[in-house]
């Protein structure tokens, strides 16, 4: 008798064994299953109102399309005790968040976030120092094997009235991701054979060797362009730079020009400075741009700096300028020529033409700068200022269908010192020349993503209403504790 209970206490024994092995197994496959749903069926959804946890769809639309990862690395220090960097890094973070999130495909990560405080990982800032030649702190890397990209901070907000009032760094990102993740690389030509400035100049007055680096490190291709030697303008040419001829075009190589702008839809950027005889007038003329032979004379007192440069302050509303008239940053200039809109210009309906930057109201342009002695403003004679310096010219080409489509893109400016070497240092000239160079090659143009204004909600309540919303809050998981404190009554008794 014995013997049997102690057999079917065994056998019960080995039942509750085996029994709680299945539920080990099943709840392991349950965990499994659900995890796998989970990575395969993923969604998030955005439950605000202006989705600011939602990319748009051009930013999901290239994350998708990307067949390399792109590396991500935030230089910018966060310190708790300044609300600016803080700010900073609650956004980006929100915002790769999503980034992340996309970037996940087939459960490899197409997009790495990697944030370094370059005060205390010194190894770690080195090593990035050395492989992507990092020279300015504060900033965000997007990188692709060798392919780089820097975005600065004040490229991350958009600024009115001295009032940061949006959040732009998603076009930002993706503009950069686009960058570093193309497979054509865009293909300068600097013009050579009129004394123009040089790229492997070092000379500070008339060198290029800075901007030459600047543009490199930005993976542009740069060739010179030889028009007395080559038929036409190379077909691989997507920006032709004339920066400050010293004698003038050849008629031929003017006409060469003409119909790379025409017929193919041309970009330019032509830099040319005070008494030089530039020979490209019809040139000019055909993008409705009037460049007078005359030299600017500013004595605004907030327009000259110690040295005798031109402080630009005055900038239009425009992608070159948009950055500079948001954060009022200020550019320097040797002194320049009138770069104006020619009013016949305006009987081209398909033609625009665009002034983007202009001196002071104390400013005149001389048109006896060669003889007069000393410089004096003559009424009726000399251009009353303030003075147009540099213009932006567009042109839609029509198709036999009756359709518009973009057409080329022409920028003239009236002084080539800003971006000689002892000047390029400046951030204002950087920023202007690089923009110039984006908005005609049409790089600004790529995305359609709106700023996201920075929201921020205050709930105000009454203590009765405090009290009121703590009680619901304690509803389920007060039930919850009576519910297992029942079960527990329950089993011990």
């Amino acid at each position: 008798m014995q013997i049997n209970r102690f057999n079917e206490y065994r056998l019960a024994r080995r039942f509750r064994v085996a029994n709680r092995i299945v539920q080990i197994i099943l709840g392991l496959c349950l965990i499994i299953s659900l995890n796998y749903l989970a990575a395969k069926y993923f969604r998030r959804i955005d439950l605000t109102q202006s989705g600011s946890y939602t990319l748009a769809p051009e930013s999901k639309a290239y994350i998708r399309g990307l067949v390399e990862p792109v590396n991500i690395i935030v230089t910018i220090p966060n310190d708790p005790e300044v609300a600016e960097l803080k700010q900073i890094h609650q956004h980006l973070r929100k915002l790769f968040r999503e980034y992340e999130a996309e970037g996940m495909k087939a459960g490899k990560a197409y997009i790495n976030i990697e944030f370094v405080d370059i005060y205390r990982q010194r190894k770690r800032a080195q090593d990035i120092d050395n492989k992507y030649n990092l020279r300015q702190e504060n900033i965000i890397l997007v990188t692709m094997g060798d392919r780089t990209r820097e975005i600065r901070q004040a490229e991350l907000y958009e600024v009115a009235d001295n009032q940061i009032v949006g959040f732009r760094g998603e076009k930002a990102i993706t503009s950069a991701i686009i960058d570093v993740s193309a497979k054509d690389e865009d293909k300068i030509y600097f013009l050579v054979g009129h004394g123009e400035m040089r790229l492997d100049d070092v000379d500070p007055l008339r060198g290029l060797s800075q901007l030459e680096a600047f543009l490199r490190e930005r993976n542009y291709i740069l060739a010179t362009l030889d028009l007395t030697m080559d038929e036409n303008v190379p077909v691989d040419a997507d920006l032709i730079v004339v920066p400050s001829p010293q004698a003038s075009l050849l008629s031929e190589e003017v006409e060469k020009l003409r119909r790379y702008m025409s017929e193919r839809n041309g970009r330019m950027m032509v830099l040319i400075d005070p008494g030089r005889r530039h020979g490209m007038e019809e040139l000019f003329y055909d993008w409705g741009v009037l460049a007078d032979d005359m030299m600017v004379e500013d004595i605004g007192p907030d327009f000259r700096a110690q040295g005798g440069d031109l402080i630009i302050r005055r900038f239009a509303e425009h992608p070159i300028t948009e950055l500079l008239v948001d954060y009022q940053i200020t550019a320097l200039f040797g002194l320049p020529r009138p770069v104006r809109t020619d009013p016949g210009s305006l009987k081209d309906p398909r033609l625009k033409v665009t002034q983007i930057i202009g001196t002071s109201d104390q400013s005149w342009g001389e048109r006896d700068y060669k003889t007069q002695d000393p410089i004096k403003y003559d009424e009726g004679r000399d251009l009353k200022g303030p003075v147009a310096i540099a213009t932006v010219s567009t042109r839609t080409a029509g198709t036999e269908l009756g359709i518009n489509i973009p057409g080329g893109r022409f920028v003239t400016f009236g002084n080539s010192d800003f971006i000689a070497n002892n000047r390029l240092r400046a951030f204002g000239n950087r920023t202007l020349f690089f923009n110039s160079m984006n908005w005609a090659l049409a790089k600004n143009s790529m995305l359609n993503i709106a700023t996201r204004p920075l929201e921020s909600y205050q709930v105000v309540m009454s203590e009765r209403d405090l009290y009121r919303t703590l009680i619901y809050y304690s509803i389920i998981p007060g039930t919850t504790a009576l519910l297992g404190l029942l079960i527990y009554l329950i089993r011990r008794h």
